[in-house]
């Protein structure tokens, strides 16, 4: 085998600070590889249109390495590898022309035309190319380079993903409820918060948590994943799921998470905030102990900093307060029909109790 220095480029941001490159990032390079792979056989076809067949062994060996991680954010040095075995010891030309040809493509401005060299149907590679990126970082492809416009961001990669066709591919991260599910085909529909319905396809580590949130009406699934978007950003498709979780009583929760964001002196200058402890203990106790039947409460702070579970009724009224201070659950529970007045105390782990009393009392 060979070895000839390749390519240097520097990836930017908060998390190649370090000089280390996170594994998702790797699946970025992964690509690039392809990518000058298949554009360097397009090159050599196009200058020999009389063949009908590539030369033998002239990128079949042909590999990138990662030799080495240099300071400078991270800045992987990736080498050509070419087995000197077979006809071609010394890189083909039109490995270095690829690589030159997707640099002067990734330096692109919005506005300004493509390469006419570069063929549309390659674009789709910046769907992986750069997928890894989060907003604030790049990639420098050619840092030192005195001009260095070949950096690739999070939004020039969708542009060039885009560039000749009207979709995209990205990281997606919804959440809704569970609709349809077909074990056979490995797909699904998902019902997002704001009612839009998203097929997705799964594989097999995912799908006891899919059954388990089907037609659960309290249940709803949070998916990471790949999705394809349109033009306009909006999600149309989840073309594979990289992380699922499951989360019971969804809009309860999230309701008593939103309480975080209130700030001392939130009730008009008076009024004590959530502690954040303490909401992320009840959001958890919630999520674990709320029964599938009872209908869920609205969710209120009080003045003292405590939390206020309470359903309403046309004639009636029943508040669980969540006591942090007491560790206690306080029921009070007005009924102007039969004018009963309740008042009653549990442990803060008698939530069973608590929920089972309130349940008698709603159909009361």
């Amino acid at each position: 085998m060979t070895k000839e220095p390749f390519i240097q480029p520097r990836f930017v941001g908060p998390r190649f600070d370090q000089s280390t490159l996170p594994l998702s990032a790797a699946k970025d390079l992964a690509a690039y590889e392809e990518l000058v792979l298949e554009l360097a056989k397009h090159l050599f076809r196009q200058k020999q249109q009389d063949r009908l067949r590539l030369p033998k062994g002239f990128a079949n060996e042909f590999s990138l390495h990662l030799e080495k991680i240099d300071d400078g954010s991270a800045k992987p040095s990736l080498v050509a590898m070419v087995a000197g075995a077979l006809l071609f010891s010394n890189l083909p030309v039109e490995i270095t022309e690829a690589k030159d040809l997707i640099n002067e493509v990734i330096a692109v401005e919005e506005g300004q035309p493509f390469p006419a060299a570069f063929p549309a149907n390659l674009y789709s590679y910046f769907n992986r190319i750069g997928r890894s990126l989060k907003e604030g970082e790049q990639i420098e492809w050619v840092p030192d380079s005195p001009t260095n416009k070949t950096v690739l961001t999070p939004a020039k990669r969708i542009r060039l993903a885009s560039a000749h066709r009207e979709t995209y591919e990205a990281e997606a991260d919804i959440i809704g409820q569970i609709e349809a599910l077909d074990a056979k085909k490995m797909t699904g529909i998902l019902r997002t918060i704001g009612n839009d319905a998203i097929p997705f396809v799964f594989d097999d580590p995912f799908f006891a948590d899919l059954k388990e949130a089907l037609g659960n009406a309290v249940m709803h699934a949070r998916v990471r994943g790949i999705g394809i978007f349109d033009v306009s950003d909006h999600l149309n498709e989840i073309i594979e799921i990289e992380q699922l979780e499951c989360l019971p009583h969804y809009k309860l929760v999230s309701a008593i998470d939103a309480l975080s964001s209130l700030k001392p002196g939130w009730l008009e200058g008076h009024g004590i905030a959530p502690q954040i402890d303490n909401l992320n203990w009840l959001s958890n106790e919630v999520a674990k102990s709320f029964p599938e039947s009872l209908e869920h409460p609205s969710v209120a702070p009080t003045e003292e900093g405590h939390v206020i579970l309470e359903w309403i009724r046309p004639h009636s009224r029943i508040e669980l307060e969540v006591n942090f201070t007491d560790s206690a659950l306080e029921l009070y529970s007005s009924n102007l029909t039969t004018n009963q007045f309740i008042e009653e105390t549990f442990a803060r782990d008698q939530w069973g109790d608590a929920f089972a009393r309130i349940a008698t009392l709603l159909v009361s």
